[in-house]
């Protein structure tokens, strides 16, 4: 039978919530185990989810989203629901503080052009119909620009754009070529990589588009 203590961390739900996109989804995980399961596990399990629970916590003020900010307190209730008094008190007081913190760190982010700065759902929604290159850029002006480009689901449309009008390309030009039959193996490897949770796709992106920047090398010369 599984020990429970060893099947926990393999859920990786430590890593995930310093990610923006997995963020909201950590959070509810940790609120199903809270209130599910936390009673029922072993007390170095319920040790590891409540020290994640305060780390999600902790990491709100990073998260400017409105699904994050939701995830936070759907996870604070549970916490209420399911933790003994003491634990309970302690996430509370965590989650006032990163609350403060993550109003502060909003109004910065508002501040930094002396106007209110749009959602960050509503500029991931503009960013959306951005090409690469001006995705990257808008990246540049500031932090709340910054976070909005770098949207996991963003990057995942960009590489699905742009790649597959290479692949497409690459078939016409070269349909016999052995080297694009290499290519094409290649590109399967990368979506299955792609179909997998929790992809980080601007560096999925990123490793694909130097890929294919060697492949115009060797075919050009």
């Amino acid at each position: 039978m599984t020990n429970p203590l060893e099947k926990y961390p393999k859920l990786g739900l430590e890593e995930a919530l310093t990610r923006i996109y997995r963020y909201p989804k950590a959070c509810k995980e940790l609120s199903f185990l809270l209130r599910e399961a936390y009673n029922k596990l072993p007390k170095n399990t319920q040790s590891l989810i409540f020290q994640d629970t305060l780390t999600a916590f902790r990491l709100l003020p990073q998260m400017q989203t409105r699904s994050a900010v939701s995830a936070a307190h759907f996870l604070l209730q549970s916490a209420e629901a399911s933790l003994p008094k003491q634990k309970k008190n302690l996430a509370v007081t965590e989650f006032k503080h990163a609350k403060v913190a993550h109003k502060r760190r909003s109004k910065a982010c508002q501040d930094e052009k002396g106007t209110v700065q749009l959602p960050q759902d509503v500029l991931i929604l503009i960013f959306s119909f951005l090409d690469m290159p001006s995705l990257v850029s808008v990246g540049l002006v500031s932090w709340s620009w910054n976070l909005a480009a770098s949207d996991n689901h963003l990057w995942q449309s960009q590489y699905t754009l742009f790649f597959g009008n290479f692949i497409n390309c690459s078939k016409t030009k070269v349909q016999q070529s052995s080297k694009v039959v290499e290519d094409k193996k290649h590109a399967l490897l990368l979506d299955d990589v792609a179909s997998e949770n929790c992809v980080d796709w601007r560096e999925v992106f990123k490793r694909a588009y130097i890929g294919m920047l060697i492949y115009l090398a060797r075919t050009t010369y």
